[in-house]
């Protein structure tokens, strides 16, 4: 059986040391071969561009283990890094595998230090037109929480400079993604108010839901409760169908009940109580 790394290192080993060299090559070769247990000189190729395949990193991994870095710098990673995280995801149409590894790595950034640096540094290296795209993704990081911390600024200054980015695209970034989150919080803005709003109908629909509860209009919340399991207790289906009613008056208790729940649930809103 030919062992190619044994046999190549106590080769080299005998050139540069003679005896001892060649045995201190050969045990390398051997515990190298064993490694990638190769056998044939013909696996020796396949398997050194499947190291160096091995060593190099995805802009997808690089992106991730930044965007943790950005969130955790400030101290705590809160729910909105993390839905942003999960809708780059998303965008980069990531299989659950692919989810998985990516998380990974989010959490793997949180603790990164110079060795991220190096990566990027890489990463910008051979790919310089993915660099724009890196940043702007970092950028939409730092700004999840509202506002840009000192030790985010200083990061995103480290990796564009990097990138060969400069101040005024950076600038552009920061307003860009800025507005779009002050878009963001004004929308979920309105949309609260339309539903702290919705409730509040109009005086007649909330004396007919009073009246099909029989309750008063300004009862106490325990007494539209009690008003409440009484009806459903009065008018559930079931009843319908021990008494041997027809279908007719089945679904008319079906759709009574629906009725009483939209009436209780308007009552709720108008009182605010649970």
């Amino acid at each position: 059986m030919l062992w190619p790394m044994t046999v190549a290192g106590a080769l080299l080993g005998a050139w540069v040391g003679d005896v001892p060299g060649a045995i201190l090559g050969a045990v390398l070769g051997h515990a190298l071969d064993r490694h990638w247990r190769l056998k044939r000189w013909s696996e020796l190729p396949v398997r050194v561009r499947q190291t160096f395949a091995a060593e190099r990193v995805s802009f997808e991994q690089i992106l991730f283990l930044c965007l943790g870095r950005i969130a955790k710098c400030e101290g705590r990673v809160i729910p909105e890094h993390l839905q942003l995280a999960r809708d780059l995801m998303q965008q980069y149409r990531l299989d659950e595998e692919g989810r998985i590894r990516a998380m990974r790595w989010f959490n793997e950034g949180k603790e990164a230090g110079d060795r991220l640096d190096g990566m990027v540094r890489k990463l910008l290296r051979s790919e310089p037109e993915r660099s724009a795209e890196l940043l702007d993704c970092c950028w939409r990081m730092a700004l999840a929480d509202g506002s840009l911390g000192g030790r985010e600024r200083q990061l995103l200054d480290q990796w564009a400079s990097k990138a060969g980015v400069g101040n005024a695209e950076q600038q552009r970034m920061h307003q860009r993604h800025q507005r779009q989150r002050t878009d963001r919080t004004q929308r979920t803005d309105r949309t609260d108010r339309r539903k702290r709003q919705a409730p509040v109908t109009s005086r007649d629909s909330l004396k007919d839901a009073a009246l099909l509860l029989e309750v008063d209009l300004d009862a106490s919340p325990e007494e539209i409760k009690r008003a409440y399991r009484r009806q459903m207790s009065r008018h559930h289906p079931d009843k319908s169908m021990a008494r041997g009613d027809g279908e007719k008056e089945q679904n008319s208790a079906g759709e009574r009940i629906h009725r009483i729940q939209d009436a209780y649930e308007r009552l709720k809103r108008y009182r605010g109580f649970r």
